[in-house]
Order: C-alpha cells, then structure tokens, then sequence
C-alpha cells in the first residue's frame, strides 16, 4: 500500500507540495479525521502541536487512535525554539503533553523547551520559486550584469516588534554604507508589498552581496536555525552573508559562505568582498550546488518519509 498522510497544515506549505509531489496521496484533516482503520501502518499523520493543544481532549483520541493504527504524529515545527506567537502558558502545555513521535525541529534549542526526541530538520528551498530562472552560474560571473552592492529581501515592516532589531540594524549599516559609496538597498516582503518574487530573483541575481539578517524567532535570543531566505539566496546563484547562526556550521560548508557577529563585522565583510569579487562567486557557487544536492523540500520531504519508515521499523 503507497504512503499517505493526514495533515492539519495548509496545502500550500512546502513540505506538503513536495510529498505530494514524491506520490503520497494526502487528507487534510480539520478534526480528528483519520483514514480507515483497515490502512493501520500506512500513514502518518502532520500535525501542529501548538494549534492543537487547544483541544487536549480532542488530541488525545488522535494520538490514542494513531497508537492503535501503528501511525506516527508528526510535528513540523519551523518556528523552533521559541514560537514566538505562541502563548507562553500554551508552551507550558506543549512541554507537559506526550511528545510527537517525530519532532522535526528547525532548532535543536527546541529539545530544551519541549524535550526530546528531536530531529534537525532545517528549511530548504522552494525550487519552482527560487531557482537560476534561466541564468548560468557562469553568466553571474560578470562583474557589469551586477547593478547594487548589497541587498536584503525581506520582512521590514516596524509594527513587528520582533523585527525592530533587524530594522535597525539594517537602517545603520545603509548608512555607514553609503557613507562609503557603497550602494545598500533594502526591500520590504512585508503583507501587501508588490514585489514579486521573479523581480526577488532579479534583485538576489543583481546583487553582489545578499544579506540575512535576523529571523521572527530570535526571540528572546537568536536562534539557531536558518531562515529559508539563506537558502534562497544560494539557489539563486547569490552571494550569501548572513547573521551568525549555529547550525549553520553543521549545513553548509564551511567554504561557501560568510557570516558576521556585528555590525562592525559586517561592514568589514562587505568591503572585503566587494574588493573580492571572484572569491565570493566561488563561495555562492558552492553553496547553490550544495543546496541543489542536500536543501530542496523534495530531499526534505524524502528525509521525512525515512524518519517515519525507520520509526515502524523501531517498533
């Protein structure tokens, strides 16, 4: 009998498309609707604990009925460590309730929270968004195709108040930048911005340097883990410097990438590697392979098909 799954997340999530797309037949479930129980050890179900602690009762005849049919509970958390939106006392009831049987976790500071077992399982990149869209890595080897020294795509808008840090941040490298003649420009993917995400390509593509700073769940410290934007950036063909992040090292190679610990640090990359051109389309040239290879959500969602094979064979 082929894989299948129930999940309670949306159906344009990327780990959804990618399943779908690796021929797992998918229930999207608002409730406790579970397949037959003549399908016992063929699914697995997706869920979101957070959303559904609000509902204990209700949880508990999902998981007490997965017990019965050999099916794994499945939580994708991309917000980890904090989930920041999350009510604090909901955490509380997260970390009291039986864990997931795979905790696929975009931290490991998430097994301090809401304890083990967790699996590493980081973002990836949207390839049918995020790709060369038709360019070489050998054309982006021309210094004149370049139009903007230093960019950063993403969320700006100031009433986040957890992206007052980045706004900041942001708002004085531009101006120790342009101090210098160097061109930064920042554009903001917030709600109701028109930018698209071919002209996002455009500008990673025309961009010497592409930044990542900051992420919605450094909060109340930085996590670990890497926004999808890094990974963007690189499958794109872009330069990637980004804010220090753990499990970086442990993603990435070492050689394929540059990162900054302070905004003094992160003025002196940018010079440097303006000033060295060819190095730095080396490292973006590595890492967009090594994200082809190992960072896609079609690897990812084969990751997780291996996870739930090797959790029936444990049992």
């Amino acid at each position: 009998m082929s894989e299948g799954f129930v999940t309670v997340l949306r159906g344009d999530e990327p780990l959804i498309r990618a399943l779908a797309a690796a021929g797992c037949s998918a229930t999207f479930a608002d409730d406790d609707e579970l397949p037959e129980r003549g399908e016992r050890g063929s699914y697995f179900y997706l869920g979101n604990a957070f959303e559904q602690i609000k509902t204990p009762l209700r949880l508990a005849r999902i998981r007490r009925r997965l017990a019965a049919d050999g099916a794994p509970y499945v939580w994708w958390n991309r917000d980890a460590p904090w989930n920041c939106a999350i009510k604090p006392w909901r955490k509380l009831l997260v970390h009291a309730a039986r864990p997931a049987d795979i905790h696929l976790a975009h931290s490991l500071q998430s097994v301090d929270l809401f304890g083990a077992p967790a699996v590493y399982f980081p973002n990836a990149v949207q390839v049918d968004r995020y790709n060369l869209a038709g360019r070489t890595l050998e054309s982006l080897r021309e210094p004149a195709h370049y139009r903007c020294d230093v960019t950063f795509v993403g969320t700006l808008n100031p009433g986040y108040r957890r992206l007052r840090a980045r706004i900041e941040f942001l708002g004085e490298l531009a101006r120790r930048l342009g101090r210098q003649g160097i061109d930064c420009r920042l554009f903001d993917t917030s709600v109701g911005s028109t930018l698209t995400v071919s002209e996002q390509v455009e500008i990673i593509q025309t961009s010497r340097i592409n930044l990542n700073v900051g992420a919605v769940c450094d909060d109340p410290v930085v996590s670990w883990g890497l926004p999808e934007r890094c990974f963007g950036i690189a499958a794109c063909g872009g330069f990637l410097l980004c804010d220090e992040r753990r499990h970086a090292a442990e993603t990435f190679p070492a050689d394929a990438w540059e990162a900054f610990s302070s905004l003094e640090e992160c003025v002196a990359r940018i010079e440097f590697f303006l000033g060295h051109f060819e190095l730095a389309r080396d490292k973006a040239e590595r890492l967009h392979r090594d994200v082809m290879e190992h960072h896609t959500y079609g690897i990812r969602a084969r990751q997780l098909l291996g996870l739930v094979a090797a959790w029936r064979a444990a049992r």
